[in-house]
């Protein structure tokens, strides 16, 4: 009888994630959330934002609603998860500095690693590991960069709601093959739960989008992945570097570009169009890139984290399997170059 409670709850997240990104869209010019085309973003007409937060209230809603069901740790993950929706509601609507944004970011991560503590160690080398604190304040600044790139690589429809769905749904996937206790699992129902609630945005956000996601869908949706992974390691359910694995095309993409930008002495935060995926979506349209990073998602990185999880001896030589062509793709095609490529460059 639990599950079909557990999977009403997944229903029902996929339809706030559609009922409220409508009520959004409907009301985001009275608001002050239509977005007219700036140095950042790849549309060209003025387009309703913030439908994300529909997102973020899905996913708290679903992690109260498991709580109330006997789990109570995911009280935490509920409040974190809006809270950090609200933050992006806020730099939706009024632009937040970075100097705001930051602190309460890493607060917010930090006390998601303190309540999944203790993590797991990593072994380096034969009588040495990370641990304790010196690996929880690692995984608090991963969880950092994760959260903002996620927001950058939020730039052309559909990105970064399939990414979510695919991610998470790959996961699942894979604790169903490797651990058949996990349906009785809070995480296992929260990722079904954020998954759904992705869909349901995805529906008026698939190119030509209707409404785009906004700081407020990315940061919850960002916050939401972290939360699970980090506590899924922490059981000991899936390692840390399947984690690395799954997003790894949104990872290496993000990562270029920033040290490219970096190595030109630019700074980070300034609003620009140059990842490779926005490279891309000048050439091809959103709709193929879109569709290009699924397809690495979902049939280069899923396997190669399988492969990680039934092969632990190896896993760290599955991150660099899977990152190393990934990288070398996203270089090629311009991640972080100086200049964007146009149509006629290819």
């Amino acid at each position: 009888m639990q599950q079909v409670y557990h999977i009403a709850l997944v229903l029902l997240a996929g339809l706030l994630g559609w009922a409220g990104t409508l009520l959004v869209e409907q009301h985001a010019a009275r608001m002050g959330l239509v977005q007219g085309p700036n140095e950042r973003s790849s549309h060209t007409k003025p387009t309703p934002r913030g439908g994300g937060a529909a997102v973020a209230v899905a996913i708290a809603a679903s992690g109260a609603l498991l709580a109330m069901m006997g789990e109570p740790t995911m009280w935490m993950t509920a409040v974190l998860c809006l809270a950090i929706g609200l933050l992006g509601f806020a730099d939706d609507l009024i632009d937040l500095s970075p100097a705001v944004r930051f602190p309460i970011q890493g607060i917010v991560l930090a006390v998601l690693v303190w309540w999944s503590s203790p993590l797991p160690a990593i072994p380096l080398v034969p009588g040495f590991a990370l641990e304790g604190w010196i690996l929880a304040t690692i995984v608090v600044i991963v969880g950092l960069w994760w959260l903002n790139l996620y927001n950058f690589m939020d730039g052309i429809d559909g990105i970064a709601a399939t990414q979510a769905i695919i991610i998470l749904l790959g996961a699942t996937a894979i604790w169903l093959m490797t651990d058949t206790t996990l349906p009785e699992r809070p995480p296992f129902w929260l990722a079904l739960a954020t998954a759904a609630a992705a869909t349901g945005f995805l529906l008026r956000n698939w190119p030509p989008a209707h409404i785009f996601m906004g700081d407020a869908g990315s940061n919850s949706l960002a916050v939401a992945i972290f939360g699970i992974a980090v506590t899924t390691a922490a059981a000991d359910a899936l390692s840390y570097a399947t984690w690395l694995i799954l997003p790894s095309a949104f990872v290496a993409d993000a990562t270029v570009t920033l040290v490219r930008r970096l190595i030109r002495g630019e700074r980070p935060w300034k609003a620009h169009r140059h990842h490779a995926y926005q490279q891309l979506s000048r050439l091809w349209g959103h709709r193929a890139v879109t569709l290009l990073y699924c397809c690495l998602t979902a049939f280069w990185s899923t396997p190669i984290a399988l492969l990680c999880e039934l092969s632990a001896h190896w896993s760290w030589a599955y991150v660099l399997v899977a990152y190393l062509p990934i990288t070398l793709f996203v270089t090629f095609v311009g991640a972080g170059a100086a200049s964007e490529r146009r149509n006629s460059e290819i």
